[in-house]
This record gives structure tokens, sequence and C-alpha cells, in this order.
């Protein structure tokens, strides 16, 4: 006799409730679900299990007892044991075609150093054509139970293409090899909408945060918080404060915070120790961003193997060293293909981020250095590509990680074939609306601008001004002074505040207005 265990999700969807993964549940946190109804049923059916998807309106058979996250299902569902992960994604298709939507998705097997191809065919699989990719990478020595081989399904369906996508411990062959989680596939009308857990926000009081560090957040990231700005001036990273001093002087406004960029072992630690320290000295707060670089192999698999251990303990050392308040920001735009540590170039797998983001959280942890640091996670506004596998929220590491949640849209203008001018509502709303959805802490503008071409700047300044007082939980905003180069060394995007009379009026007259932080010089 089949032996069937029901699900059932009760909790209202509303802002204020609480779920958590599937690492809290091992944690001992509460599963509440923001669902009414039954989700999913798995069933006992001799070898295997048969899970029944009820939100993506799906079926087939997983390994026996695998434990099941739907806190995203919406966008995915997770089951997993000590050897297998298996992500299942119901991509819509409108728009796509099915060897655009592999192809695209599996370019990071051009990374040979990295990755090594096993096969990619198309197999006759219960009555469906399934193409199939299998690859392997090498173990990670930082990762417990690394899971490094991998197998990916690609069902069309309708208008929909599910991706099952396994990562196992051991070979995929050694696992149970992948044809029975198609040879069972099926698909039905889903009876039940999925949803997306709401983060939970770590009281400032909970971290062992300095006094100073407690205050500036207090100051600048509380719930009653007015907007604050910061800025990305260029040249204070080599040749000093001048140009940002004679902003301030205009403007009658003192930024608190300055953008600065980090690159791992490019950027040296005494290098670190002195923009920390010249800020502090010049009433600033770097808001310190750490990026890798593109090489012939993947550094973030090498952070991860332990080749820059030395350099990140220095790194969390100089920060710790300094004492006073830095706002971290690792590995920003995660989710755009430009970016190295995407999962675009790290096996198509959002995990890889999320070990090495903790990762650099515990060597800070270990050299005390978050008794400094406010950590801002911050994804990108739109995800290139624009797969559900690689949505921000598949890189969200967890709420013991996030302090501040991070916003980016530029409005770059139409200097390139494709592009079109976005006003700052175009950009921010919808993205504002889903994220006081998802997160429950404070929000960053990290970094932002407008181009010139294609529009009125000025004007764009002004009406973004207008719109940003609306944004409540948007505590701070920071303007990219710079510009975009083009492969011929033109200027492509000007994002510059000076760049004519106009521009530079209507900005120093938004950053007056009486709704924003009283930092005026």
């Amino acid at each position: 006799m089949k032996k069937t265990i029901a699900f059932l999700i009760t909790a209202a969807m509303t802002l204020s409730c609480t779920v958590f993964s599937f690492a809290e549940i091992m944690e001992g946190s509460v599963y509440a679900a923001q669902q009414s109804g039954t989700s999913y049923v798995m069933t006992s059916a001799g070898v295997y299990d048969t899970f029944t998807n009820y939100t993506g309106g799906y079926e087939l058979s997983v390994d026996k007892g695998m434990r099941v996250d739907m806190t995203y299902s919406d966008i995915v569902t997770v089951l997993e044991n000590s050897e297998k992960r298996i992500e299942i994604y119901k991509q819509d298709m409108q728009g796509l075609s099915k060897e655009g939507y592999i192809g695209y998705s599996n370019k990071f097997l051009e990374n040979t150093a990295d990755h090594k191809n096993g096969y990619r065919r198309t197999e006759q699989i219960g009555g469906y054509s399934v193409d199939v990719t299998t690859w392997q990478r090498d173990k990670l020595s930082r990762v417990a139970n690394d899971k490094n081989h991998y197998a990916c399904l690609e069902i069309q369906s309708g208008g929909y293409i599910y991706t099952i996508f396994v990562k196992s411990s051991i070979t995929i062959e050694s696992g149970g090899g992948y044809r029975y989680l198609a040879e069972s596939f099926r698909t039905m009308m889903p009876t039940n909408s999925g949803f997306i857990r709401t983060s939970v926000k770590v009281r400032p009081e909970d971290r062992s945060w300095n006094q100073e560090t407690q205050e500036f957040y207090n100051k600048y990231f509380s719930e009653n918080a007015q907007l604050s700005w910061g800025l990305f001036e260029p040249e204070v990273d080599y040749t000093g404060y001048a140009r940002l001093l004679q902003y301030e002087e205009d403007f009658g406004y003192k930024f608190p915070v300055i953008l600065s960029y980090t690159e791992v072992v490019n950027t040296t630690v005494p290098v670190l120790q002195k923009r920390l320290s010249d800020a502090y000295a010049n009433g600033k707060i770097l808001e310190l961003t750490l990026q890798t670089s593109h090489a012939s192999d993947n550094m973030i698999y090498n952070i991860l193997n332990g080749e820059y251990d030395n350099y990140l303990y220095e790194y969390a050392n100089a920060v710790k060293e300094f004492a006073h308040p830095v706002l971290f920001r690792p590995f920003n735009e995660m989710n755009g293909d430009w970016c190295p540590y995407s999962a675009y170039n790290t096996s198509k797998d959002t995990e890889v981020f999320k070990e090495a983001y903790k990762y650099i959280y515990s060597i800070f942890e270990k050299s005390g250095a978050n008794e400094n640091t406010i950590w801002i996670w911050n994804p990108n506004s739109v995800s290139y590509p624009n797969f559900d596998w690689n949505h921000a929220l598949m890189y969200y590491p967890g709420d013991k990680y996030v302090d501040i949640v991070g916003m980016t849209a530029y409005n770059t203008g139409t200097y390139y074939s494709g592009e079109k001018w976005q006003s700052f509502g175009a950009l921010y709303n919808d993205l504002y609306a889903a994220y006081c959805k998802w997160f429950s802490q404070p929000f960053m503008i990290t970094e932002f601008a407008s181009s010139s071409i294609g529009g009125d700047k000025a004007a764009w300044i002004n009406n973004m001004f207008a719109g940003i007082k609306n944004f409540d939980r948007v505590k701070m905003a920071v303007w990219w002074d710079g510009c975009d180069w083009d492969a011929n060394g033109n200027i492509a995007r000007p994002y510059f505040l000076d760049e004519t009379p106009a521009t530079y009026e209507a900005f120093k007259k938004g950053i007056k207005l009486p709704w924003h932080t009283d930092v005026y010089a």
C-alpha cells in the first residue's frame, strides 16, 4: 500500500509572514510558508518517491527521503539529501527559443580550465525529447560536502521548459543516473500559486557591532532614518578629495558615504588601509566593494579552494584594525553575466556564489572584522540572462549574512543598439515594490545615475528627486559620477554630475530638499 504524506501550508500571504529557508530549518528555525492549501505531495513508490508539485504543475520520481524546500516556489523547487541536490525550474518560454535558452545557459562550459565536459545530447525519455548536459568540476576544499558532478535535463512542454538541475557529491552514474527523473515526468494544471518567502531582518542589537558602527547604522539605516546621499567620485581613490570637497561646498551638503572598489589580489592591503583612513579623515565612510577579475580560470573557485586565504585574512584584518564603520559590498551584481562570480560563469550553480559570500563572511567573523562591518547584498535590477535559474533570489545567502539590501539600476541611455531611455520610475518602481515583499532589511541604492544620450538628463534628475522621496525604505542613494567607455575609447554613457550647468543645478537643488538627512555643510 502506498504511503502518502501531504504537506499543508497554511500561513496567510502577508508581508509580515515569516518563512525560513531549508538551511534555517536545519538550524532549528520554524518553517512557516506564505501560502494556503496543499503545495506538494511526496508519495512512497518502491525504489523512488513520487514528488507532485501543485504550484508548478508537474510530477516526477525522485530519490527516496529527499527534503523539500519550496520557500521560493514561484521560482524553484529544491529537493536535497546528503549527496544530491535537485533544482527544478519552470521557465516561461515566451520570447525564447529552446536552443537559445540552453545555449546561453551553458556558455560556462567554454571555460574548460574549470569545467570538464561530459556530453550534450538529446534523448527520447518518457515520451519527451530531453536535452541532456553533463559536466563536472574539481571539488572545492572550503565547501563542506561539495557537490561537483552535474546533470541538467531540459524538457519542453507547452509554453515552458522544465529544467531539472542535478548536482551530486558523487558521479551522476554512481548516484543512479538521471533517466529516472524524466521517465516518470508529467505535467498537469497547477492548483495552487507559488510564493516567495520574506526575509527576516536581524536586529541591530543582535549584531556584534561596536558602538560607533551601531550608531552609524541607527543614524542612516534605522526605520526612522531619512534619505541620505553618497557619491562615487573616481578621482578620490587616486588623486584625492579636491573635486569631492568642491561639490560639497557648492551643494552645501556633506556626503557621509563614498563608494570605493577593490579587487581580490589586485588591491593591496596598504592601499585599502589608506582609503579607509583617508575617507574617515574627511568625514566619510566607505561603501567598500570587493570584486574578482576575469581570468583564464574562475577566481571564485580558487577562493573556495583556499588559494586566496592569506589575502582575504589580511583584507579582513585591515578592516578590523580600522575599527570604524564600513559598508561592505562583496561581489555585487552577481546575477549579471558580466561578473566572473555569476552562476552564468560557475556551472549555472548559484550555490557557488552563496558559498563564496558566506566564506568571506566567516573570515571577517574569525578576524573580528564584523564588529565594524555592515554587510550589503546587492544584485542587479535585471538578471542577465533573465532566466529563473539566474533570478536574483537564487543568490540570497541567508538572513544572517545581510544587513542591507542593495539596489542597482542605471538609465544607460541609447548609445548602444537595443538600449532605451528609462525614467527613474521605470527603473525602480517595480523593483522597489518587489523588494518590499521579499525583504525586511533597509534598502540602499548602492550606485546609480543617468546618461545624457537619448534624453533630457537634467529633467531625469528632477524627476528622480521627486520620485525617490516615496521610497521610504531606501535609506541611502549613491550617485555614480563617472562614465562608461566603448571599445574604441569613446564615452558611451556619460553619468557625470557636472556634465552641463543644467544637470549640476538639478542635482544641487534636489539634494537640498528638506526630507533628506540633515548632514548639510
